[in-house]
C-alpha cells in the first residue's frame, strides 16, 4: 500500500492499494469523507485528466489551522470555491488526475524553475524518467553554466545498461522539448542528508560524469578537430567524439547560434543555424561544412572616437517609437530586489558609479542628428541614488518612482532604495530599453555584486556603440545585399498569410506604461 497526506488532513488523504500490482507508482485516491481538487494557479478552476496543477483538500479530515499563526493558516486555507461554506487546503505539492482516477504526484510547486523562457516543474519531467522500467530513481535539478544560463541536469539510479540516448528519446515521446534535460548523469545510488531526504547538494557536477550514450571516437582531421575545439568552448564539456550529439551534451537554440558565430570566427565559413540541428554531430557538421563557401569573418572592432555615432537598427527603431504619444514608459525596465541585512551605502553608491563608468551604455543620450537618430557619450553624467523610507502608501511610492526618460538626457538609468526596516529594504532600479535588454541586465546585476563586494573587474574589450558602428558598416555589405534582394524576391509574389477572425483587446489594460496588453483570440485562425 501506498499512502499520501499532509499532516493538516489527518496524516492520510489518499491511497493505493496493491501497490504491487500497479502499472504506474501513484498516490491511489481518496479516502472517505475526503475531497482532492487538482486546480490552477489561480486556485479557482479544475485541472482536465492529465493536466498538472496544486493538489487541493477538502473534506472532515481537514485541520483548523496553524496554532498561533493566524497570517499562514489563511494563506493555505482557503474558502473552498466548489463546495460554498467548506474550507480547502492548499497542499503545496503538484499532481494530476490519470484516467483510471488515481492521482500522480509530481513534487512541490516551489521546485518549478525557468529555463530558457519556459517555466518547468521538476516534478514533471523526474515523473517522467521514473516511468522507464529501468530507472529505479531520478531526480532533475537546475544548475547554470559559466555564463548564469540555467539548464536542466537529471541525475538517475538504474537497472542494465541504460544510457542517456535511450533515456532522451523515451522521455521526447511524453514531454516537449524544452523540458528534456541538457545532462544526463547515472550515479550508483542518491546522496542523502542525516534525516533521509535527498542531499541536492551533494550531486556531482555533470562535467566527467556524463553519460554519453555513444562511443568516443576521436577527431581524424583538423577541421574536426577544430569543431572538437569549438564544442568544448560551447558547451563546457571536455573530449567530445566526433559522434556525440551537440543537443544531448547540453546543447540549445541559444547556444547553436554562439556555435555558428564561432564556427564563422575561426574558420571563415557562415553556417546556418538549421545546419547544427540537420548535422548534430561533428561527423555530420564537418562534412556540412567542407561543402560551403568561404565568407570573411567581420569581426567588430572598437569605434574612433567622436561626439556622435549610429544608433543600431534596433535602437533606431526605440527611438522613433519612443517619440509616440503615449509611448513615453512603453520601453521602461523597472525592478525591484529584496535586500536583507544593512546596506553600506557608500559601498552602494560606488559600485554603481563604476558600473556607470565601465559602461559606455550608461553615460549615452539620444538625439536627432542631420535627420538620423544618433548616439552622444557623455564622459561623466549626474547620477543620484534616491533614499526613502517606506510609507504606508508603499506601492504608491514605488509607482511614482517609474516615470518617463528624456532620451536627450544621460544616464537613462534610475536607482532607489526604499527602507521597510533598519535592515530590509528594497532595490528599485529603472532603465530605458535603449540602452539595455535581459542578457544585459544579467551582467550588470552580476558585475554590480562584484563590485560591491570589492572585486576588480577586467575593462570590457568593446562597447555597444561599437556594435552599433560595425552593423551599420555591414548594411553596405555585399553580403547584405545578397540577403536583401534574396528577400525582396521572396515576397515580390503572391505571399501567404495569416489572418484571425476577430481578436478583442482588452482595454483594462494600456500598453503606454510598458505592460503588455492581453489579446484574447476567438474563432479559428486559418491560413490563407
Amino acid at each position: 500500500m501506498n499512502e499520501y497526506g499532509p499532516t493538516e488532513n489527518s496524516v492520510v488523504t489518499s491511497y493505493l492499494r496493491h501497490v504491487e500490482r500497479a502499472l504506474k507508482l501513484t498516490i491511489g485516491s481518496p479516502i472517505a469523507n475526503t475531497k482532492v481538487h487538482i486546480v490552477d494557479a489561480g486556485g479557482r478552476l479544475l485541472q482536465p485528466i492529465g493536466v498538472p496543477g496544486e493538489l487541493c483538500i477538502s473534506g472532515a479530515g481537514l485541520a483548523r489551522g496553524y496554532l498561533n499563526q493566524p497570517e499562514l493558516t489563511a494563506e493555505k486555507f482557503v474558502a473552498n470555491p466548489f463546495a460554498p461554506g467548506e474550507r480547502m487546503y492548499r497542499t503545496g505539492d503538484l499532481a494530476r488526475w490519470l484516467p483510471d482516477g488515481n492521482i500522480e504526484y509530481l513534487g512541490r510547486i516551489d521546485e518549478q524553475v525557468k529555463v530558457r523562457g519556459h517555466r518547468i516543474e521538476l516534478g514533471e519531467v523526474e515523473s517522467a524518467l521514473r516511468s522507464h522500467e529501468s530507472v529505479k530513481e531520478a531526480t532533475v535539478i537546475a544548475r547554470k553554466d559559466e555564463e548564469g544560463s540555467a539548464y536542466l541536469c537529471a541525475y538517475f539510479v538504474a537497472n542494465g545498461n541504460l544510457g542517456a540516448a535511450e533515456l532522451r528519446k523515451h522521455l521526447l515521446e511524453m514531454l516537449p522539448q524544452y523540458m528534456i534535460p541538457s545532462f544526463f548523469v547515472r550515479v550508483e545510488q542518491m546522496p542523502l542528508t542525516p534525516n533521509g531526504k535527498l542531499d541536492r547538494k551533494a550531486l556531482p557536477s555533470p562535467e566527467g560524469t556524463l553519460e554519453r550514450g555513444t562511443v568516443y571516437e576521436a577527431p581524424r582531421n583538423a577541421l574536426e578537430e577544430t569543431l572538437a575545439n569549438i564544442w568544448q568552448g560551447v558547451l563546457g564539456v571536455s573530449a567530445i567524439g566526433i559522434t556525440d550529439n551537440f543537443f544531448e551534451l547540453g546543447g540549445h537554440s541559444l547556444k547553436a547560434t554562439t556555435l555558428v558565430s564561432r564556427i564563422h570566427k575561426e574558420l571563415n565559413v557562415q553556417v546556418p543555424l538549421r545546419e547544427v540541428f540537420q548535422s548534430p554531430t561533428i561527423k555530420e557538421l564537418a562534412q556540412a561544412i567542407r561543402g560551403m563557401e568561404a565568407h570573411a569573418y567581420a569581426s567588430i572592432e572598437p569605434a574612433p572616437l567622436r561626439e556622435y555615432y549610429p544608433v543600431s537598427s534596433a535602437q533606431k527603431r526605440m527611438y522613433i517609437l519612443s517619440q509616440l504619444q503615449g509611448a513615453e514608459q512603453s520601453y521602461n525596465m523597472p525592478g525591484a530586489v529584496m535586500m536583507e541585512g544593512k546596506v553600506d551605502r557608500e559601498r552602494f553608491e560606488r559600485a554603481f558609479r563604476q558600473l556607470i563608468a565601465r559602461h559606455e551604455a550608461l553615460r549615452t543620450s539620444f538625439e536627432w542628428v542631420e535627420g538620423e537618430p544618433a548616439q552622444r557619450i557623455h564622459l561623466e553624467v549626474d547620477f543620484e541614488i534616491s533614499y526613502k523610507k517606506a510609507e504606508e502608501d508603499g506601492l504608491r511610492q514605488i509607482a511614482e518612482f517609474i516615470r518617463a526618460f528624456d532620451l536627450g538626457q544621460a544616464p537613462l538609468l534610475r536607482v532607489g532604495l526604499l527602507e521597510l526596516e533598519p535592515e530590509r529594504q528594497v532595490l528599485l532600479y529603472d532603465m530605458h530599453h535603449i540602452i539595455s535588454d535581459g542578457v544585459s541586465m544579467d551582467i550588470l546585476v552580476r558585475e554590480f555584486v562584484g563590485l560591491y563586494g570589492g572585486q576588480t573587474l577586467p575593462a570590457p574589450r568593446l562597447q555597444y556603440k561599437d556594435y552599433a558602428v560595425w552593423q551599420q558598416a555591414f548594411m553596405q555589405s555585399e553580403a547584405m545585399k545578397r540577403q536583401e534582394t534574396y528577400w525582396l524576391e521572396t515576397f515580390s509574389g503572391n505571399c501567404r498569410y495569416w489572418r484571425c477572425r476577430r481578436i478583442i483587446r482588452d482595454r483594462r489594460f494600456k500598453a503606454s506604461k510598458g505592460i503588455k496588453s492581453n489579446l484574447c483570440w476567438t474563432g479559428s485562425c486559418r491560413q490563407d
